[in-house]
């Protein structure tokens, strides 16, 4: 009997017979499917098993761990470092101005890096991956993303899992054939490929379930904090027009946190960065990131202002909303976040 085929017999036996298991029956498990031993079918039926019965705390542990064993680390010299990761599956009714943020964190001082793919279902929409690489990025490797973190005239990185996490990668098919989502979409958005002195997740989220399960991984990973924020599609950018209803991880305690447009000096009729277009493309979320970098009005540029001076106050880099709104806003008149982002794209 295999872990996974014992497994299996546990969680798959109806709603009133199938039993939790135990954080190291889920990494056991989870080695089997990672390292290619187990079959297809097998692990397909464990992963839709388990979202049927509903997993604990401690079995997405055991996933985020073992995913986490199957990811490349590399410690960062630097202090702090913002992790964050939009959707893997992309945008389609928003462009994702979350790729932009990368530049304009670094031009005020803080690491940051973001996770990704190039494309995944079940929605196929734009990715960060998609827009740098229409920026003329190609994708890097570790060793370089933690070159570039700790180069201040760059300080931001793109991670694609298929060079961090490279058997998690393979699982796409899979999960594309599987149809529904197994835990492994929100868990691996966790990963920490790249690892600083002080590591800080931030996390987008749809289902109110989900900020109480994320806030107790978060204390449970090497995460010293974290921001779940309701944002778009699942994005870390709230709307813009409205307050949203976001969550803090600070000193291993899970805390509401409603923000205001209002408090950023932000005034909006519109909830994000629509396409122009009927369908969001790579080409038209770069023109228009580029023109919030290049200080054009608007709700691309309201959007880099929105995430970043939230992240920047999450972070310790400013104690009001209103300062930290004010700092990115000169970041992207005088240049420097531009500047930061021609400097990372090279």
């Amino acid at each position: 009997m295999t872990a996974l085929a014992d497994a299996i017999k546990k969680v798959a036996t109806g709603p009133h017979l199938s039993k939790d298991l135990t954080t190291e029956e889920l990494v056991a498990a989870m080695q089997e499917i990672l390292s290619g031993e187990a079959d297809e079918v097998r692990a397909a039926i464990f992963f839709i098993a388990l979202r049927m019965k509903g997993e604990t705390n401690a079995e997405n542990l055991g996933v985020l761990q073992a995913l986490q064993q199957h990811t490349h680390q590399l410690d960062v010299a630097v202090d702090d470092l913002l992790v964050y990761s939009d959707p893997f599956n992309g945008f389609n009714r928003h462009c994702p101005m979350s790729v932009f943020m990368l530049p304009v964190l670094a031009a005020a001082g803080l690491a940051v890096m973001s996770l990704g793919v190039q494309s995944m279902g079940p929605k196929f929409g734009v990715t960060h991956a998609q827009v740098l690489q229409a920026a003329g990025m190609n994708q890097q490797t570790l060793e370089t993303a933690k070159s570039r973190l700790e180069d201040p005239s760059i300080g931001w990185a793109y991670v694609d899992q298929s060079v961090a996490s490279p058997a998690v990668f393979q699982l796409q098919s899979l999960r594309e054939r599987m149809i529904k989502r197994p835990s492994i979409a929100t868990l691996e958005k966790m990963l920490l490929p790249l690892r600083a002195r002080r590591n800080h997740l931030m996390i987008g989220f749809v289902h109110k379930a989900y900020p109480s399960v994320l806030g107790w991984l978060v204390n449970h990973s090497d995460f010293n904090s974290a921001m779940i924020m309701r944002g778009l599609e699942g994005g870390v950018i709230p709307t813009l027009r409205e307050l949203s209803n976001n969550y803090q991880v600070l000193d291993g305690e899970l805390k509401e946190w409603t923000l205001d447009p209002l408090q950023f000096a932000i005034e909006q009729d519109t909830r994000g960065v629509q396409p122009v277009a009927e369908k969001v493309t790579a080409a038209e979320t770069l023109e228009r990131g580029l023109e919030a970098l290049n200080g054009h009005k608007g709700p691309a540029r309201d959007s880099l202002i929105y995430g970043a001076a939230a992240a920047l106050c999450h972070c310790g880099l400013h104690a009001d909303f209103m300062a930290a709104a004010n700092h990115v806003r000169e970041l992207l008149d005088s240049g420097k976040a531009l500047q930061q982002f021609e400097q990372g794209r090279r």
